[in-house]
């Protein structure tokens, strides 16, 4: 029952590009964009191709590179409690970065991660506003249907 499961489950951009076949959801997003790739999207489930293909369809979205953006964020679950200051100091490293960009948006898929940055950078008064990707592509949506 396990296997098929595991068989029938998805991330989310995975679902959307490879099993329905979608790139483009007709987004609007005029706003500068920063994507974080988590270690466990990016590293365990592989996905790094979908949430760009997403993105990259998104009119008006000015997507920014993020610097080291390979790095870990320092949350990791129980890490972030067992190593407090080795997870205090990523995450602090990887709020610089997004800071870097410019970017009034950082984009990502897992919560853990944006819930780590998105404090860090509210800790220090910073006004990036972090979204899910899910998140980001209804507002697209939304915006492309007021619009027409």
């Amino acid at each position: 029952r396990a296997n098929r499961l595991v068989e029938k489950t998805y991330e989310f951009t995975q679902f959307i590009v490879q099993v329905l076949g979608v790139t483009d959801l007709g987004a609007v997003f005029p706003h500068k964009v920063t994507y974080h790739p988590s270690c466990h999207g990016s590293r365990l489930l592989g996905v790094k191709e979908e949430p760009m293909q997403l993105m990259q369809n998104i009119r008006d979205l000015e997507l920014v590179p993020l610097p080291h953006a390979e790095d870990c964020c320092g949350f990791g679950g129980t890490f972030a409690v067992k190593m407090c200051d080795i997870s205090g100091a990523m995450v602090s490293e990887k709020s610089d970065h997004v800071l870097e960009t410019e970017a009034e948006v950082l984009v990502g898929l897992d919560m853990g991660c944006l819930m780590n940055i998105a404090g860090n950078l509210s800790y220090r008064g910073k006004p990036v506003k972090v979204m899910h990707l899910a998140e980001l592509l209804f507002e697209g949506v939304k915006l492309a249907h007021e619009r027409s």
